[in-house]
């Protein structure tokens, strides 16, 4: 093997075999070539030889490493010893002969020096081989430090960064370098899977949670590490970024009001704490195999607690949860595992044929319906002694029923396990023939025990209503609003938390039309002295509807009582043909399609007898200068007299020119009326204002329009007579 070694390097460089040194008494510093024994690359060490030689790095700082390609001398005769130091006064690795390799040697970190003493003794009954070992220097890990020099927002009194979703973080770091910090990389662990190059980063996070934020540095040492050396702190950083807050309950009485009505609309926030999961649990449908021993075994690992917290109360584990099915509880053993391999049974083979869930016990591998089984201290009876249930196919049989229940090994045996690391769960199917399925599992452990900065709740500083002008009143976080507009009009919620994080709620109503309405008729009917008095309300519907803009989107209906006009109930089911009574009061109720908004008018039902026409004087006015004989007269005031007692709302006077026209209705005479004749006769109509079929005409003129001429005033001639 030497002779090899001296060919390759006799052949490439005489430069690297300069660099090669061979066993003798004395010093080198160098951090390269090949250290033979005294015979060099191609021959053998010498009998009788007592040789200390020591080899030091180049540099201070450095380790010196000896790889051993070759060893050989022999054994219990030619002895090499090895030190930890420049001298054989230093502590010794130890002693090689024979085929005892030393193979790899370094200097350690507690070497001041860096060097390697190595002693040789050879007897004088013969050589062998000897020696060849790789020359090289490992610079050590310097200590290095990161920290945190500025972060953009500051931490708070507990050190802690809060933030908002989306809010930019900028966080600066340096490094404390033992020696030298030149090259140095720097590199942002943002704790969410990302990193961020050099000493400055920003950065935000949209998801509510904890992120603990660490600055990863490495030197330009690559004699240890190829990527260098790291630093050997943690900074820990915790960031929390808020929760959004839960608005359930925001909302308003009605979302649907009538024009002109008020409403009332609460605010009601609560704010969502973070729960750090510390241990997330393990899903997917995992074969339970058939057999004697076959083992079932998954591992969840927890992380989220401080490095040296244990478990120092069987109750701060809560429970473990495994959802599974399989048709033999008998076979099984199910037991809970923690990181440093404590062990506690939750349950060994009991109950015999009785499943664990919906299994199927047909034979075959197809999976069942999982069940729920946890065991947790708080329980009170063990598994086997669970009540059962039907469940399962193929057949259906007892199965125990889903539910937490007592270990069979308390958890105090889990008492002293480190919290984080694998905690792990193993299933041992004992005997042959059944099956099953475990779909999950996990563990639950008291959130109490959590280092406090990993979950959080935050505090809701500040909570109103932005101002609006529809904001008739505020009673806390409720509003009353009174739209004077149809149409949509919206809320806004805001609301503030200790983070700073602000947040809004809105909510709209709608605001329908306006209902429009003109005045409902009074209805009359003739008292003919046999009731019933039939009559049409309907008549009544185009009259309330006349002004409205959308008459198409309203419902018009009819009753007796204010009561049921209000309740919607009781609608009269004809209101074309009404059997009412005089002084009868009738509810109108004008409702739109499709909401319940409405409006109630009211009329009225008039019995009245036969009208009478009573006797009034003649109009007679005083011809003008045209004496002409014709005038125009006011004929509506002998409306009252006509009328008499009767009140003027009930009834319609109008006035005619023959008994013919005043009879059927027609040709009545308008005011101001100019007489065609004089005197010309003037006949009466008088019918009831609510039936034009309830009336009476004067067979005979009942006034008369008479023009009285003006006189005319004659110049005499002069009157002559002779003086006495």
């Amino acid at each position: 093997m030497k002779k090899i070694t001296f060919l390759i390097l006799f052949i490439f460089s005489f430069t690297a075999y300069s660099q090669d040194v061979s066993m003798q008494n004395g010093t080198v510093s160098q951090c390269s070539g090949t250290f033979y024994d005294s015979g060099g690359a191609s021959g053998p060490y010498s009998s009788n030889e007592t040789l200390v030689f020591t080899i030091c790095p180049e540099n201070p700082g450095q380790l010196v490493q000896l790889n051993f390609t070759a060893f050989n001398t022999q054994l219990g005769a030619d002895i090499m010893t090895i030190y930890n130091g420049d001298s054989t006064a230093s502590p010794a690795f130890g002693t090689f002969d024979g085929v005892n390799n030393p193979g790899f040697v370094s200097a350690t970190e507690s070497n001041p020096t860096g060097c390697l003493t190595i002693e040789f003794t050879s007897d004088g009954s013969g050589t062998t081989t000897g020696w060849a070992a790789d020359i090289s220097c490992l610079t050590p890990c310097q200590v290095i430090t990161s920290q945190i020099d500025s972060a953009t927002p500051a931490p708070n009194g507990d050190g802690y960064i809060r933030v908002c979703p989306n809010e930019e973080i900028t966080l600066t770091g340096s490094g404390n370098f033992e020696f030298d910090g030149t090259g140095a990389t720097y590199e942002w662990d943002l704790g969410d899977g990302n990193t961020i190059a050099g000493q400055t980063a920003t950065f935000s996070y949209a998801t509510p949670g904890v992120y603990i934020v660490n600055l990863d540095i490495r030197d330009a040492n690559t004699s240890v590490d190829p990527d260098g050396c790291p630093n050997t702190n943690l900074i820990n950083q915790v960031i929390q970024v808020a929760t959004e807050p839960d608005f359930t309950g925001t909302q308003a009485a009605e979302s649907t009001i009538c024009f002109g009505e008020s409403t009332t609309i609460e605010g009601v926030v609560n704010a969502v704490p973070f729960i750090n999961d510390c241990t997330p649990p393990v899903s997917g449908t995992t074969f339970l195999p058939d057999g004697s021993g076959a083992v079932y075994e998954t591992c969840i690992t927890v992380d989220c607690f401080d490095s040296a917290q244990t478990l120092t109360d069987p109750n701060q584990l809560l429970n473990v949860c495994v959802n599974m099915e399989h048709s033999y509880s008998g076979d099984l053993d199910i037991t809970i595992i923690s990181p440093n391999g404590q062990e506690a049974d939750l349950f060994t083979q009991a109950g015999g044929g009785t499943y664990f869930g919906g299994a199927n016990d047909d034979g075959s591998n197809t999976p069942g319906v999982g069940a729920d089984y946890c065991f947790s201290m708080s329980g009170t009876v063990l598994l086997e002694n669970a009540p059962t249930i039907t469940a399962g196919s193929n057949p259906p049989g007892n199965s125990w029923a889903p539910g937490t229940y007592l270990p069979v090994e308390s958890f105090a045996s889990l008492v002293g396990s480190p919290l984080n690391g694998d905690w792990c769960i193993r299933i041992v199917d004992n005997l042959a023939i059944d099956n099953g399925y475990v779909f999950s599992w996990g563990m639950n452990f008291d959130p109490n025990i959590q280092p406090p900065e990993l979950s959080f709740t935050p505090v809701i500083t500040s909570e109103a209503w932005d101002a609006d002008p529809s904001i008739t009143n505020t009673a806390g976080n409720v509003i009353t609003v009174q739209p004077a507009t149809e149409g949509t009009h919206c809320y806004t919620y805001r609301v503030t938390d200790d983070f700073g994080c602000e947040y809004t709620e809105q909510v709209c109503i709608n605001v329908l039309p306006e209902i429009v309405t003109d005045p409902a008729n009074d209805l009359f009917i003739c008292d003919t002295g046999v009731p019933p008095y039939i009559f049409d309300l309907s008549s009544n519907t185009p009259v309330v509807l006349a002004s409205s803009p959308i008459p198409g989107d309203m419902v018009v209906t009819y009753h007796e009582t204010a009561f049921d006009a209000d309740d919607d109930t009781n609608a009269i089911a004809n209101p074309g043909a009404y059997s009412g009574t005089d002084g009868q009061v009738i509810y109108i109720r004008i409702e739109y399609l499709t909401s319940d908004c409405y409006e109630i008018l009211t009329f009225t039902l008039n019995v009245s007898g036969q009208p009478i026409i009573n006797p009034v004087l003649d109009l007679e006015v005083c011809d003008d200068d045209s004496n002409d004989g014709f005038e125009g007269f006011d004929l509506t005031v002998q409306d009252l007299g006509v009328l008499g007692a009767q009140p003027s709302t009930d009834f319609v006077v109008t006035y005619y020119t023959s008994f013919a026209d005043a009879d059927s209705g027609s040709n009545a005479l308008v005011s101001p009326y100019t007489n065609t004749v004089n005197p010309q006769p003037i006949y009466v109509r008088v019918e009831s204002a609510g039936d034009s079929n309830c009336y009476i005409a004067s067979p005979l003129p009942v006034f008369n329009l008479v023009v009285n001429y003006r006189a005319i005033a004659t110049e005499p001639s002069d009157m002559v007579v002779c003086d006495d």
